[in-house]
């Protein structure tokens, strides 16, 4: 099984990475795929280009067999609307694909375009840092959509759409703060892989 991972990643971080790894060991899937947006619905911009963002992934998984990356969404070069990824990959694999999303980004669904259609064909892989969220998300299900499958349980099922919430390690990295640190003159070492923070210097990017 492949579970689809979305998201601007502007830049990829270390905490990206590692997430997608502890989900893929969880769940026992056999790939992660990574699909940057051209452009977030929900983003006023990015701060990098689409080939930048691309390229700083490409760095970043060339080392791991079961990580791979899809450019669907950059090539549309228009909103990236999850609805459309979702169909396309469903086509693809024959099942109702997994997306991981941030919980943050879920309590958000109900803006996204066609909702309730995206929760009958999406398996959502909701990640948390911390395991109060899984009430919020369970409540906010049950008032926006009536929806009540939410389940902690790593037996994935193939012909039930559900709802997982997967609690992960305690990382505080963001993209927020890696592009702030590198615009104010601070070490991004640690944060991002030696590769990307090459890359980021040698673009001049997030300055």
């Amino acid at each position: 099984m492949i579970a689809l991972f979305g998201g601007s990643f502007d830049p990829v971080h270390l905490g990206h990475l590692r997430i997608a790894e502890d989900i893929r060991e969880y769940y026992n899937f056999s790939k992660i795929i990574f699909i940057p947006a051209y452009h977030c619905p929900l983003k006023e911009s990015h701060f990098s280009n689409p080939e930048d963002r691309l390229r700083m992934l490409d760095l970043s998984i060339k080392n791991n067999p079961f990580f791979e990356i899809s450019d669907f969404e950059i090539n549309k070069k228009e909103k990236s609307y999850t609805i459309d990824t979702i169909k396309f990959f469903k086509e693809k694999l024959g099942y109702n694909p997994f997306f991981i999303v941030g919980s943050d980004a879920f309590l958000t669904l109900d803006k996204w375009k066609e909702p309730v259609n995206l929760l009958e064909n999406t398996k959502f892989i909701v990640v948390s840092r911390d395991n109060t969220d899984f009430e919020k998300i369970k409540e906010f299900l049950l008032v926006k959509f009536s929806y009540d499958r939410l389940c902690v349980d790593n037996n994935l099922n193939l012909s039930e759409t559900t709802v997982y919430f997967f609690k992960s390690r305690q990382l505080e990295i963001s993209s927020t703060e890696i592009r702030n640190r590198v615009k104010n003159g601070k070490s991004i070492k640690y944060l991002v892989l030696p590769e990307v923070e090459e890359y980021i210097y040698a673009r001049g990017l997030y300055r």
